[in-house]
């Protein structure tokens, strides 16, 4: 029996889903007149990031997390996959944490957003968490509302098929903390010359695809991940498939990873 298959005769539960988002801010006077304004704008009552895109078991994963107003918050992380048609497992619960209002930063060259928050919890990677998906569960205390963070648990065994995330295509469309995605340009919504920069070291925010709202809500802080790609992995880990997980920055960073599996599968959105 492989990996696969062990992993999802575990308990699953579909606890994993958020229940609780906040409504999105009404435009302000002068806002930026077009129709996905409401659907790219941040929640602050709880939103992080996490130190590493993809991370292998030995490391620690730091999660920075804001809250706004101040709150306690907690964390589930679950790992994303078949489990019975529950869709995740959970893996370990922290908090509670205290929470504070963490700065917006000021635009850096070419508009990169970096935050350089405070370190909020760690997460050592152990050896027992097999490679996947695996998205945090925040949820702040005070108000119930959530939001999540992702990452990547790769390794390094040889599988019959390696999943992709398309993870550098969520931060070019991450319009976090407001139209600051690869293709907004001081003004210029959209465009398509060089222009901005963008930065792993932020929340995602909302991803539209013209689907009804309460589909979009579910991708709060998960990249393009829940949207386009957990369908798939959801799929493979049914039907039992050898599937290993990396991020598209292992894809450049070690090339010579990819002949360790026997075919390759770009997921989703995958421009990059």
């Amino acid at each position: 029996m492989g990996i696969i298959d062990v992993e999802n005769r575990r308990t699953g539960t579909t606890d994993w889903l958020l229940t609780r988002v906040e409504p999105p801010p009404e435009p302000p006077p002068g806002a930026v007149a077009h129709p996905e304004y409401r659907a790219f704008q941040r929640r602050r009552a709880i939103e992080g990031y996490c130190s590493h895109a993809s991370i292998r078991a030995g490391q620690t994963l730091s999660v920075h997390v804001s809250t706004d107003p101040p709150s306690p918050f907690r964390c589930d992380v679950y790992r994303l996959g078949y489990y019975g048609g529950a869709g995740g497992r959970l893996v370990t619960s922290i908090g509670p944490i205290p929470g504070t209002t963490q700065p917006t930063p000021a635009d850096g060259p070419k508009d990169l957003i970096e935050c350089r928050w405070a370190t909020s919890f760690t997460l050592p990677i152990t050896d027992d968490l097999v490679s996947g998906v695996y998205l945090g569960k925040l949820t702040a205390e005070t108000s119930g509302y959530q939001a999540y963070v992702v990452f990547i648990v790769r390794d390094d065994r040889d599988a019959d098929l390696m999943f992709q995330c398309s993870d550098l295509t969520w931060q070019a469309y991450n319009r976090w903390p407001g139209w600051r995605s690869l293709y907004d340009w001081r003004g210029n919504i959209w465009h398509t010359s060089p222009g901005a920069d963008v930065g792993f070291d932020r929340p995602y925010s909302f991803y539209y695809n013209l689907l009804p709202s309460a589909f979009n809500e579910q991708t709060n802080g998960s990249g393009e991940f829940t949207l386009w790609e957990f369908p798939l992995a959801f799929w493979l880990e049914r039907h039992g498939y050898d599937v290993t997980y990396v991020s598209n920055l292992d894809t450049h960073t070690d090339r010579n990873g990819l002949l360790r599996a026997k075919g390759l599968l770009s997921v989703g959105h995958d421009e990059y």
